[in-house]
């Protein structure tokens, strides 16, 4: 079952400028979680690929059988794509799509930048320590209760009532698998995450910050929304801050229109 929503679970493609920034949706969602920041960076010239990532979007039975290596096989062909069309690529994701952005990252360091929202690193979801149980007894569990701060956020989201248990459980794998080799990641970094995230811990974005091999690391941190940023109320900001870094992007070499919004404090590593 999907949770109820007029938000579209469709890939977004934009075309613009040289500059390709692909963002990847979250876990048991879908593209319309980065509907508003993908149209803020096109309104500035960037081009914008939000693909669908396979299993999403449909029904809940189509996630059941798909396995995290489907999900890189499909960003690599599309990074790939853009690669070879000649565009410099960004790469960002929320809350799972950053850790698939992270693991792109190891492999291709043709990648000029990392935008990375809510990214779970360290998780607040004590289910995890019984992940081995509950695959042999569910199929499915259903998610907490969402706390936004906006209200008007469930509108923009199209997303499954429920997580599957087994590929949720090879994604806690996956996570754990980036959390090793956060030293071999040497792109340029944003990290946006809140301080009311329920399922993000602070201690782990402070982990990705310390142990990321980046020279250049950002870490804004919001204080009112919930785990999905980037539709949440503080969305603005989010924004603001990609902008930004995209920006700084810029001013170190890669094309693009340099853009200095005012935005919330950013820390620098």
């Amino acid at each position: 079952m999907a949770i109820v929503s007029e938000a579209s679970p469709a890939p977004i493609s934009l075309a613009g400028g040289s500059v390709t920034v692909i963002l990847l949706h979250g876990f048991t969602g879908s593209p319309a979680e980065m509907a508003l920041l993908a149209d803020a960076l096109h309104a500035k010239g960037y081009s914008v690929e939000v693909p669908l990532l396979l299993g999403h979007g449909t029904q809940l039975n189509d996630l059941l059988p798909i396995r995290p290596q489907q999900w890189i096989d499909q960003v690599d062909g599309l990074l790939r794509t853009q690669l070879e069309r000649g565009q410099q690529v960004v790469l960002g994701g929320l809350s799972m799509g950053s850790i698939l952005a992270l693991q792109a990252a190891l492999r291709f360091p043709e990648i000029r930048g990392l935008m990375l929202y809510s990214p779970p690193i360290g998780s607040r979801d004590v289910r995890r320590f019984f992940a081995p149980l509950l695959t042999r007894l569910v199929k499915t569990v259903a998610k907490p209760p969402c706390d936004y701060a906006d209200p008007r956020t469930a509108d923009r989201l199209w997303s499954y009532d429920r997580y599957p248990v087994i590929c949720s459980s090879l994604v806690l794998r996956l996570i754990a698998q980036v959390r090793q080799h956060l030293a071999a990641v040497h792109q340029p970094m944003l990290v946006v995450a809140s301080r009311r995230d329920n399922v993000v811990t602070e201690r782990g974005v402070r982990r990705l910050m310390d142990q990321a091999g980046a020279s250049a690391k950002q870490l804004v941190w919001l204080e009112r929304s919930s785990h999905a940023i980037t539709a949440d109320a503080e969305w603005p900001l989010v924004c603001e801050s990609s902008l930004r870094f995209l920006s700084s992007l810029a001013s170190a070499g890669l094309p693009g229109r340099p853009c200095n919004p005012a935005g919330p404090p950013v820390q620098m590593y």
